[in-house]
C-alpha cells in the first residue's frame, strides 16, 4: 500500500451538512478515512441521520466508523426523541449521598447512551471526560467532569464507560494528560499547567492510568504540562505520547488527537497534522466540515509518512484496523428501541433519579 493509499487510515474527517455532497463523496472515496465525526450541523432528525450514515457506508466505505460527542449535559449531539442526559457532574454530586448508587446510575446512563448510538449506527463516542474538576480553572471542563478527585472520576467515569461499551460502542477517554486544571480554553488558546511530574502522576494522570486497561482509545489535550514536556503541547509531544504512554505505561490502544483546528495550536493544518502523527497520534481529527481542511490534514499525514522510514507506520495502521473494525455497525431500528420495555425502564430511572435525587441537596463544590 502506498503512502497516499494508507494516509486516510489516520484521518477522522468531518462533513459540512445533512447530506454528502458530490465533492465530499469524491474526496472520501479517494481518501478512505478511518472515520467521520458528526456534529449538530449534520443532525436534523434520526431518519436524516440514518440516511447520512447509510450514504457514507454505501458511497465511501462500509468499514468507515461514525464518531460523535455524546457526553451528556451541554455536550450532547443526539437529542429528542432520545434521552436527555444530565451532565456528568450530576453523578459526582449524587455520590456525596450514595457513592454506590451514583456509580450504578452512571453505568446505566452509559448503557442507555450505548443502546441509542448503536441503534442509529454510531460506533464510537468521544467520551467519557477523564479530567478532574478543579477550582478556579477555566469552565470549559467544569460540569463535564465526573468528579473533583481522581478516585471519584475513576469510579464514575469508569462505570459510565463500562455501560457504554457493554452495548458495542467504543468510548474515547479524554483529554490526556488532563485538562481539568487548565486556566485557558484550548479551543481558543494554549493552556499551560505548571505542575511537577510527581504531582501530575498523583492527580491529573491518575484517572487515565487506572482506566487504561478498559480504554481502547484516548484523546489528547492541546496543552502544555510542564512536568512532562516543557515545550510541546501533548498532541505534539513524543515525550508524553511515546515515552510515557507507550513505553512506560505499555498502552496498546489508539491515540487520537483533539480537533486540529483548535486555537491552542499554531501553524497550518498540514503542519499540525504532520506534527501530531510524528509525535505518536494514530488518528487525527479535522472537525471544521470544510473539504479543503480535510484535504490539508490528509496532506499533513502524507508528509509525516514520507519523512519516516519505510514501514514505520505499518504497526500503527494494523492497530487502527484491529481496534476500529468492530465499531462500524449498520444503522439499526431506532424506533423499535424507543418502544422496548427495558430501554424505557432504564431511561425513566435515569431521568427521574437525576431530576429528583438532589432536590434536598443544594450544595455545590464550585459555582
Amino acid at each position: 500500500m502506498s503512502i497516499a493509499d494508507s494516509a486516510g487510515l489516520h484521518l477522522v474527517a468531518s462533513l459540512a451538512s445533512y447530506e454528502l455532497s458530490s465533492e465530499e463523496c469524491h474526496f472520501l472515496q479517494e481518501a478512505l478515512p478511518a472515520g467521520i465525526i458528526l456534529f449538530s450541523r449534520n443532525l436534523r432528525d434520526p431518519d436524516q441521520l440514518q440516511d447520512l450514515i447509510q450514504s457514507i457506508r454505501e458511497e465511501v466505505s462500509p468499514s468507515c466508523t461514525i464518531w460523535l460527542d455524546q457526553e451528556g449535559g451541554r455536550v450532547q449531539r443526539l437529542r429528542e426523541p432520545f434521552t436527555h442526559y444530565p451532565n456528568p457532574w450530576r453523578w459526582a454530586k449524587l455520590a456525596r449521598r450514595d457513592a454506590g448508587e451514583a456509580a450504578r446510575m452512571a453505568q446505566l446512563a452509559g448503557q442507555v447512551c450505548g443502546m441509542e448510538l448503536a441503534a442509529i449506527g454510531i460506533g464510537i463516542n468521544c467520551a467519557p471526560v477523564l479530567d478532574i474538576r478543579e477550582k478556579d480553572a477555566d469552565p470549559v471542563i467544569g460540569e463535564r467532569a465526573f468528579g473533583e478527585t481522581p478516585q471519584l472520576v475513576v469510579s464514575l467515569a469508569g462505570a459510565w464507560l463500562d455501560g457504554l461499551q457493554s452495548q458495542g460502542v467504543l468510548g474515547v477517554g479524554k483529554h490526556f494528560p488532563g485538562h481539568g486544571a487548565a486556566r485557558a480554553d484550548s479551543h481558543k488558546s494554549l493552556p499551560v499547567i505548571d505542575a511537577k511530574r510527581d504531582e501530575l502522576a498523583e492527580w491529573e494522570l491518575l484517572p487515565f492510568r487506572l482506566l487504561l486497561p478498559r480504554l481502547s482509545a484516548l484523546m489528547t489535550a492541546h496543552l502544555i504540562a510542564t512536568g512532562l514536556d516543557e515545550e510541546q503541547p501533548a498532541t505534539w509531544s513524543r515525550e508524553i505520547l511515546h515515552t510515557l504512554l507507550r513505553k512506560k505505561w505499555g498502552y496498546q490502544g489508539l491515540v487520537v488527537s483533539d480537533a486540529l483546528e483548535m486555537g491552542a495550536l499554531r501553524g497550518s493544518l498540514q503542519e499540525r497534522a504532520e506534527r501530531a502523527i510524528v509525535a505518536g497520534c494514530d488518528l487525527v481529527l479535522c472537525c471544521t466540515g470544510k473539504l479543503e481542511d480535510n484535504a490539508a490534514v490528509l496532506e499533513g499525514i502524507e508528509r509525516a509518512h514520507a519523512a519516516g522510514s519505510p514501514g514505520q507506520y505499518r504497526a500503527t495502521e494494523e492497530r487502527i484496523r484491529r481496534t476500529l473494525s468492530p465499531y462500524a455497525p449498520p444503522p439499526g431500528d431506532w424506533r423499535t428501541l424507543l418502544r422496548q420495555s427495558d430501554y424505557l425502564r432504564y431511561r425513566k430511572q435515569i431521568e427521574n433519579y437525576a431530576d429528583t435525587a438532589l432536590q434536598d441537596d443544594p450544595t455545590e463544590a464550585h459555582s
